[in-house]
């Protein structure tokens, strides 16, 4: 039983860990759709507005106060038919990263990016 003792904590730590990977997986899937979605929005009907909304509605399990949306070009007028689109997410992640980012410097942003062509004006 003392071994048992002595190893648990370690377990835990373990079993967190792993937890919290799966966590950091699914919101990059999140992610990765959101950025989908919103350049396809961007690309099919030229509106920042419509885009965003739709990023936030497809990232509505994340925090939005951590979501930051980054469409390039940003100026609607400076996107023309067959211009490239990218729309840029970035979630900041919590939990063990931010244990982790005390020892080793590890950034704790999870990324997504998506381009598509424009499709009308």
């Amino acid at each position: 039983s003392l071994e048992f003792i002595l190893i648990i904590p370690f377990l835990i730590l373990i079993i967190l860990a792993v937890s919290h990977l799966g966590l950091i997986i699914y919101q990059k899937n999140v992610l990765e759709q959101a950025a989908r979605e919103g350049a396809r929005v961007v690309a099919t009907t030229n509106s920042n507005n419509e885009a965003i909304k739709c990023i936030r509605e497809v990232c509505s399990s994340l925090s939005q106060d951590k979501l930051y949306i980054k469409i390039v070009p940003e100026n609607r007028t400076s996107r023309g038919v067959g211009d490239m689109v990218e729309v840029i997410i970035t979630y900041d992640s919590g939990g063990i990263i931010s244990l982790i980012r005390v020892f080793v410097k590890w950034d704790n942003q999870i990324k997504a990016k998506s381009s598509m062509r424009v499709e009308c004006y």
